[in-house]
């Protein structure tokens, strides 16, 4: 027979730490689900893969430090941005409402669950990690939330990456983009760009023939900042910048399975001190 009283018991250890998230959380919030995974796209894995198979792979990892990216880093990234808390009426358990983009439904609300910070792999460790911005106020968080429920429905952007590849290569603008298509990482772009907040150009991981790692900035932005029409920037660049600062992170403990919920002595990059000191202390390849 199932363990009716172990479900019981994890969905009120769940509830009571998405009732502690909604107390730490604001509207306009950044959620970060991270999935780290042990071996993917390192050349020992490639190299299983039969031949004819694994070019994307090849390619994927021939582009990554142009992004920024360590060649050997597996992580998966995915952003999505804090509305509310909120207890359905006659219900006790507490919903976290978030807006993102994702392949598929496109722009859409959906709440996390255990599924969100949790996996079947023991080698494979998912987290949520929320980021808030130093310095905003109460009205650009209310431009941002006001942004991202207009967005509703709009279709996701499945062309990102091959317009994106022409900005990391050449310096030049994604000007494919459809503007009224977003992948994850562009809808926040766009959202914080309406309340005035915006992202710096990693032009020092260009390759050395990319125009806009001599300019500073790829043709068609400006100097001082990306323009949100022409994205290109990635998740783990909004994470990375340091004017976010990391309020909270809900893992699956890989020994006893129980999701635990961390809000003391946070850092980026947690779950792998190495790609710490390339990504924040030695700054590995961002200005």
């Amino acid at each position: 027979m199932p363990d009716m009283g172990g479900n019981i018991s994890r969905q009120r250890q769940i509830n009571e730490i998405l009732s502690k998230i909604n107390g730490i959380a604001e509207p306009g919030d950044l959620l970060f689900r991270i999935t780290h995974s042990p071996g993917r796209l390192t050349m020992d894995h490639i190299d299983k893969k039969p031949q004819g198979k694994n070019f994307r792979e090849r390619i994927m990892r021939l582009w990554k430090p142009w992004a920024g990216l360590d060649r050997d880093d597996s992580d998966a990234w995915h952003v999505g941005i804090y509305l509310m808390g909120k207890k359905r009426k006659h219900h006790s358990r507490m919903n976290i409402w978030a807006v993102h983009s994702v392949f598929f439904k496109g722009v859409n609300v959906q709440h996390l669950t255990p599924r969100s910070f949790s996996n079947q792999d023991k080698d494979v460790i998912s987290r949520v990690e929320i980021l808030g911005c130093k310095g905003i106020n109460e009205e650009q968080r209310g431009k941002i939330v006001r942004f991202s429920n207009s967005k509703i429905g709009s279709e996701f952007d499945s062309a990102r990456m091959r317009h994106a590849i022409l900005t990391y290569a050449l310096g030049i603008p994604n000007v494919f983009h459809d503007q009224k298509k977003f992948s994850c990482q562009q809808f926040v772009i766009a959202a914080y760009a309406v309340a005035g907040i915006h992202f710096p150009h990693p032009c020092k991981a260009f390759p050395i023939f990319n125009i806009g790692r001599h300019l500073g900035h790829p043709l068609g932005h400006p100097k001082d900042r990306v323009d949100p029409r022409y994205p290109y920037l990635l998740d783990h660049h909004i994470y990375r910048d340091p004017r976010f600062v990391l309020k909270a992170c809900v893992y699956q403990d890989p020994d006893t399975i129980g999701i635990i919920l961390q809000t003391e002595n946070l850092k980026k990059y947690s779950w792998n001190e190495s790609l710490r000191e390339k990504y924040i202390k030695m700054k590995y390849l961002d200005p």
